[in-house]
């Protein structure tokens, strides 16, 4: 079962949620203080063998987060909708379409930028994205 960390951005109460459905959640918080930079969370996912959870897409962008995914060997899934979902709600999807998410990453090993998009009929995308 994969293990997946929450981002400081989704706050605890995403990472509560997703727990409420039965998966395997590490939090930001509990591991690692808020003014903790991305390249520290990079190394701790990556050495744990979790999988980030964001709602920051740039951090595919920024050199050093970019370096650090690649360098830390580092799986990251930016968490994206077309329109604003509450994060409770995308909690739920997420848990709803987890299995698919643990078959993409099978085949498709770190290090790894994926977006997770939902459309506007509530249709999941996952795209794995170059560093």
């Amino acid at each position: 079962m994969t293990i997946f960390f929450t981002d400081r951005n989704l706050g605890k109460r995403f990472g509560r949620r997703l727990r409420e459905h039965g998966l395997s959640i590490e939090i930001h918080d509990d591991h690692l203080p808020q003014e903790t930079t991305d390249e520290e969370v990079l190394y701790l996912v990556a050495k744990q063998g979790w999988v980030l959870l964001t709602l920051d897409e740039q951090i595919r962008y920024r050199p050093t987060e970019k370096e650090a995914i690649r360098r830390y060997n580092a799986a990251v899934i930016h968490l994206k909708t077309s329109k604003n979902w509450p994060l409770l709600s995308l909690a739920d999807h997420f848990a709803a379409h987890v299995r698919r998410v643990e078959k993409f990453l099978k085949k498709n090993p770190p290090p790894l930028f994926t977006v997770y998009r939902i459309d506007p009929k509530g249709k999941l995308k996952l795209e794995r994205k170059s560093l």
